[in-house]
């Protein structure tokens, strides 16, 4: 089946006639030029793919979505599966982490880990805790291995306590930063607070 293209001419569609007798409107209606093709546009070259100017000096620019407050980003991070998966992990529990963090039962410590702030509604049900604390475990671990392998990959040797210690706090800025209205943040007194 081939395809017929319709080119419509740039000329008016309609003219408008001045001091015209011809009834009751001076506008008479020309129909414009049409020529059948069997050529593909330039937009339809373009799209798939044959428009080849397009290509000559031309820039790639791309985005990758990340998480508000992620200070890494897939892109930096492909070439260590470990913290491939640990950033797998926190992305899996971002909306639970989330719905934590506005209801107030997680807040960012001054460590670089998220911590839970005790309530009532946690406390008086052992399953809805349980299920509060894993996550809490899961993105702790996941921010260690992350902290560890990150400066692994800097120095090239494991990381002693000090190091992890001042990447925490210094994630943990970064955290306080980006944290939303509202959340509860831990400064480096160790005093609690919402922001």
């Amino acid at each position: 089946m081939k395809k017929i293209i319709i080119l419509i001419s740039a000329i008016s569609l309609i003219s408008i006639y001045t001091g015209c007798s011809s009834g009751p409107s001076c506008i008479t209606v020309v129909p414009p030029t049409i020529s059948l093709t069997g050529e593909k546009t330039v937009i339809e070259r373009q799209i798939v793919g044959e428009y080849r100017e397009l290509e000559e000096d031309a820039w790639s620019i791309s985005s990758v979505k990340t998480t508000t407050g992620r200070s890494l980003s897939q892109g930096q991070i492909s070439g260590d599966p470990e913290i491939v998966k640990a950033v797998k992990l926190r992305d899996y529990n971002s909306e639970k982490l989330s719905a934590y963090k506005r209801e107030g039962a997680i807040g960012e410590a001054s460590n670089g880990y998220v911590a839970y702030r005790e309530m009532r509604k946690y406390e008086t049900s052992p399953d809805l805790k349980k299920a509060l604390i894993l996550v809490v475990d899961e993105e702790n671990r996941a921010r260690k291995i992350i902290f560890s392998r990150s400066l692994f990959n800097i120095d090239g040797t494991e990381p002693d306590k000090g190091k992890l210690d001042n990447f925490g706090r210094l994630f943990a800025e970064e955290q306080r930063a980006v944290a939303e209205k509202g959340d509860w943040i831990q400064d480096n007194s160790g005093r609690w607070t919402r922001k």
